[in-house]
């Protein structure tokens, strides 16, 4: 997964002001990607990341190519217990025409000299897009006239069930699969993924970074490690966490919490204190992680979901 990606979760989940998060005078993340001429959401952040980790399984071709069937993109996103139908089908196809029209912005950056430089550079995340006739046929309502809604879906899932039907196929934009091939990646277990929605998702990308600074726990026997941070409403922006209060900040996340450490045992608790006349923060626990986070993507962590190559 592409980490500049995954630690700007909270900022590219929904819309609202972005924020800088700022951790012992260290800019972690900051509006560093933005997306105009599209709103994203939970489901647009999964596929994209669905995309990325396929492009990997792929082994990362210099042209960005890549292609997969709607039932392997849905697996990755919603697990293999998830039911396969024509809403999930739809949501897929709507996903990923949203992310067509995107265009990421990225500050400091000159993509045509492809090099830093004062200023704002804009790059799209697919050059090109092909899906098949059966899926938009599907996606467009358009099949033979005459059949009942259950002989319409007993068609498409018999056709969408065939190898050959039911593609997707994309190329990533060339600038894109440049910073790919350079950037740090992370591994990114999609079980635990499957389990997690909105803010929880938000605070499990961000927090999983190994750019945050965490320090072991005074006095732990087990391994514990912790960071702090105050919630301030610029934090809270960069986190995904936009109530209109600072009590119902703090709530948001300690109600999410709780969902981070169920899906993903490594973290003990996200701890969000304050209160009348004490400045609010966050205190996150968590074991110290056994294998690093980073690394190149051939690399896959103990229990991680891997998939097949197509």
């Amino acid at each position: 997964m592409d980490e500049d990606a995954a630690t700007a979760a909270g900022q590219l989940l929904g819309s609202g002001p972005a924020g800088v998060l700022v951790v012992d005078s260290q800019e972690l993340l900051s509006s560093t990607a933005r997306v105009v001429n599209a709103e994203l959401g939970e489901m647009h952040l999964k596929i994209w990341m669905a995309l990325v980790t396929l492009h990997v399984i792929h082994g990362m071709p210099e042209d960005g190519r890549a292609s997969s069937t709607i039932g392997e993109i849905g697996r990755l996103v919603w697990g293999e217990q998830k039911t396969r139908g024509g809403s999930n089908t739809d949501r897929i196809l709507e996903t990923i025409g949203v992310l067509d029209s995107a265009r990421l912005t990225i500050p400091g950056y000159d993509p045509v000299a492809r090099r830093p430089a004062p200023g704002i550079g804009r790059i799209s995340l697919f050059s090109k897009l092909y899906i098949d006739d059966t899926l938009m046929e599907a996606f467009l309502k358009t099949g033979p006239k005459g059949l009942t809604p259950e002989q319409s879906r007993a068609r498409y899932g018999k056709r969408l069930g065939a190898k050959t039907e039911g593609t997707i196929a994309w190329q990533l934009d060339d600038e894109y699969v440049r910073h790919l091939a350079t950037a740090e990646l992370r591994r990114f277990d999609w079980t635990k993924a499957q389990k997690l929605r909105k803010v929880a998702l938000a605070l499990w990308m961000i927090f999983s970074s190994p750019r945050f600074p965490y320090r072991p726990v005074f006095g732990s026997l087990d391994g514990s490690e912790s960071v702090e941070l105050p919630l301030t409403v610029e934090h809270c922006n960069a986190l995904g966490v936009r109530a209109g209060t600072d009590s119902a900040r703090r709530r948001t996340i300690n109600e999410a919490g709780p969902r981070v450490c169920d899906a993903d045992p490594s973290f003990v608790a996200f701890e969000a204190h304050g209160g009348r006349g004490v400045e609010s923060f966050l205190r996150v626990t968590r074991q110290r992680p056994t294998q690093p986070a980073l690394g190149r993507p051939y690399q896959f962590a103990d229990g991680q979901l891997v998939l097949d190559a197509v």
